[in-house]
């Protein structure tokens, strides 16, 4: 019988991501903290294309795999990162890969969403501290201390991203924290 295998490091992940050509990046908490937030990482999440996601399953055979209904991978969990192929609201498209910026989280250089991506998705999701989350607090948080902010690209990402409905309610939101922290 074989010992039981320990966890992945950051380190052994991005190794693995690199080295098969994958784009990659952080999201969610651990950029927000990397953007401004003062929480503690507790997790990293890293998404990659949605169109890579059986690769990316490919290189972590130990993942628990979450499926779509049409069978497609939706994300993989390891101990401590949850890699997710897309999000429903965007994927690491083009634009967002050509813009993807590099920090060290845990002792380890890697490419992060760009604040404004990693922004609106904390607004999407909306979520707060009676879940366990903080999204609008990461979102004041990132706008508070990013030194600057494309306002320009933000608008529009919301513009492809979030139903026509919800749009304009969701920028007069983004804009008045900006202009409560000088950002816009």
């Amino acid at each position: 019988m074989n010992p039981p295998r320990a966890p992945l490091t950051f380190a052994e992940i991005a190794q693995r991501l690199d080295g098969a050509g994958i784009t990659w990046a952080v999201f969610a908490g651990a950029a927000a903290v990397v953007y401004g937030a003062s929480r503690p990482i507790t997790d990293v999440d890293i998404l990659v294309p949605a169109a890579e996601g059986e690769r990316v399953a490919d290189l972590f055979p130990g993942a628990e795999v979450h499926r779509g209904e049409d069978g497609a991978i939706l994300g993989l969990e390891l101990p401590g990162f949850d890699i997710l192929a897309g999000l429903t609201s965007m994927d690491l498209d083009a634009p967002m890969a050509a813009r993807l910026t590099h920090h060290e989280i845990a002792g380890v250089t890697v490419p992060v969403i760009p604040p404004e991506d990693n922004i609106l998705l904390k607004a999407l999701w909306g979520r707060g501290p009676e879940v366990g989350k903080h999204d609008w607090e990461d979102v004041e948080a990132m706008l508070a201390r990013l030194p600057t902010l494309d306002w320009k690209y933000l608008r529009w990402r919301v513009g492809v991203c979030v139903p026509r409905e919800q749009e304009q309610r969701l920028l007069e939101r983004l804009e008045g924290l900006g202009e409560k922290t000088n950002r816009v």
